[in-house]
């Protein structure tokens, strides 16, 4: 089959649907931690030189989530970790140590970061600069972390209870805006002067839209006792600042509904379609412009969580009779700005790693492969793991097109791709859509959303996905 422009389609996974309707829906979750050991460096700027300075200390813990479901005998999870990204490698290797500890199929298992910015530097070639004893930390790190990701697994489906489902769609505005902005010589702009005054007065408009829902999924025991509160919010998690472990906006949010449920109630907080969305928003001269700290942190999550304990007066049952679970991995194009750099610096071997990803040269072209992932629960509400800093317009297409009626769409699942735009950004450039801060080809974020949207229709009907 010949390369095309921008995509091929490798084989499907597997289609895996609940068929013993006869047994109780189940459900469980379980915390690990992982917070880093001192002296391990610090979330690595994306500029050169890279310092490798530890970490301050820790505001509050970083925790991989996991939530665990069964129903007719079919398992998938979900694991959200308090980290900016999680690379391929270490989602495989995750999946991995699930299979041997468990009995939650690995390829059932999507693993999330929340994108949180105050975490540890996971990236080895961001840490040139590091001291041996830093690097002996590091590589301990890397070696455990896998393995707790998938202690989170094995924890949370020996907690398995039944459970019944019930949900609310809330809405929060006037939180997270579009940092992309038109100006009035026609060009895009990402955060317009930087916060300052001068250059504001060419600004016309926001250049795209904000997601403002808030989905709420409560599970509870058949008794009613709270088991979890899963939420997904789309703005980017870069509140805090400083140089100590944070969880960012989610821990208030944690913090609010385990006054309100109790402390055994866990919080599962996964990241929407943000690439383009943050909690700057220039244009208003009411508000402060760029602020970050714990209070702007505990502000943003305490709105939040406002809108979820409203949700609460207002849950509906949700069905979870059936559990779908498909993936499909694409073949995607890396940018072609790229493809001179990559061939000076790697020539013509076929498959080699940037230090990022493994990248294989497929018909003369560049390319990658890029996982979309589908759980459905019932008719009613699927998860959709998206690998990259996805824009908002392209989280859209998905819930838009979807059949189901809540539909989540978690991004940096399943590995990290960095920002994908949508064709209109492409165009306009600017952050998160210009060679030097992506690598996907445009039309790659349609081609994970057509994806999404293919696994959803085949899922919602149960029809072989083409």
């Amino acid at each position: 089959m010949k390369f095309s422009s921008l995509v091929r389609l490798l084989p499907v996974f597997a289609v895996c649907a609940a068929t013993g309707l006869a047994q109780p829906f189940r459900f469980g979750t379980a915390v690990v931690d992982l917070t880093p050991p001192p002296l391990m460096p610090f979330h690595a700027p994306q500029r050169p030189p890279y310092p490798t300075t530890p970490a301050e200390g820790v505001h509050d813990p970083l925790q991989a989530k996991a939530i665990v479901f069964e129903s007719g005998g079919v398992k998938a999870a979900i694991v959200a970790c308090d980290m900016t990204s999680i690379p391929i490698h270490i989602t495989a290797a995750a999946r991995v140590h699930v299979g041997k500890i468990s009995s939650v199929p690995p390829e059932n298992v999507m693993i999330t970061a929340t994108h949180t910015h105050t975490t540890p530097n996971i990236r080895p070639r961001f840490a040139r600069t590091a001291t041996p004893e830093q690097r002996k930390v590091m590589d301990a790190y890397l070696e455990e972390m896998p393995k707790r990701i998938a202690e989170s697994v094995r924890a949370a489906e020996a907690n398995l209870v039944a459970a019944r489902l019930q949900a609310a769609m809330g809405e929060v505005k006037g939180v997270a805006f579009n940092r992309r902005f038109l100006m009035k010589d026609g060009s895009v702009v990402s955060n317009p002067a930087k916060g300052r005054d001068e250059g504001l007065v060419d600004v016309v408009r926001a250049a795209g839209p904000t997601d403002p829902a808030l989905p709420v999924l409560y599970f509870a025991t058949a008794e009613g006792k709270p088991l979890a509160t899963v939420i997904n919010f789309a703005m980017h998690l870069d509140t805090t600042g400083g140089q100590r472990y944070s969880a960012d906006y989610p821990h208030q949010i944690a913090k609010i509904l385990a006054d309100v449920k109790g402390p055994d109630m866990v919080t599962h907080f996964t990241i929407g379609a943000a690439g383009n969305i943050n909690h700057y928003y220039l244009l208003d001269p009411k508000r402060p412009r760029r602020v970050k700290g714990y209070d702007e942190a505990a502000r943003i999550g305490t709105l939040l969580a406002a809108e979820v304990v409203r949700c609460y007066e207002r849950l509906e049952p949700l069905p979870t009779a059936t559990l779908k679970v498909s993936r499909e991995v694409l073949r995607l194009k890396i940018l072609e700005e790229k493809s001179p750099a990559l061939a000076a610096q790697f020539g013509n071997k076929p498959v080699f790693h940037d230090g990022e990803m493994t990248i294989s040269l497929v018909d003369g072209a560049y390319t990658f492969e890029a996982e979309v992932m589908v759980i459905a629960l019932g008719d009613e509400l699927a998860f959709v793991g998206l690998p990259g800093e996805m824009f908002v317009e392209l989280g859209f297409m998905v819930k838009q097109g979807s059949p189901y009626q809540y539909t989540v769409v978690n991004t940096l699942a399943n590995g990290a791709i960095g920002y994908v735009a949508n064709r209109k950004a492409y165009r306009e450039g600017s952050y998160g859509a210009s060679p030097g801060t992506t690598r996907s080809n445009p039309g790659s974020g349609e081609a994970l959303v057509d994806s999404a949207l293919r696994q959803l229709i085949a899922l919602r009907d149960m029809k072989p996905t083409p």
